[in-house]
């Protein structure tokens, strides 16, 4: 199997596996920064060098340089799309927790409308 076949396949496991795992720890907020800065600087040196993303391509066994760019944003793409359905799936689940202690919360002001409880 050529090296980029490979490579893409691992990349999309290990996105899935990522997203899978422990969310909303700062080490991976740390990790997506990190990420983006290796994507900035790898995005600089194929402008400034487009030749060699042709010659990664060729090592890799793609046979262009705008192949493997693509292959390469594909799997922005789907890091994306995972990262976006996980902060939704959190944002919703906060929702629903606020919701029902803005519930509870309204449920005993209408059982004591005075704000104090009566001991037993």
């Amino acid at each position: 199997m050529m090296a980029i076949k490979s490579l893409l396949i691992l990349s999309i496991l290990w996105i899935t596996w990522h997203f899978l795992s422990s969310r909303g720890s700062s080490r991976t907020n740390a990790f997506k920064k990190v990420l983006l800065l290796a994507f900035v600087c790898l995005a600089i040196l194929a402008v400034l060098f487009p030749n060699l993303l042709t010659t990664v391509a060729n090592t890799l066994g793609v046979g262009r340089g705008a192949d493997l760019l693509l292959y390469g944003i594909t799997v922005i793409f789907i890091f994306q799309l995972f990262n976006n359905y996980a902060k939704d799936m959190h944002n919703q689940k906060q929702t629903v927790e606020l919701a029902r202690r803005i519930a509870i919360m309204d449920a005993r002001t209408r059982e004591h409308p005075t704000g104090v409880e009566k001991g037993n």
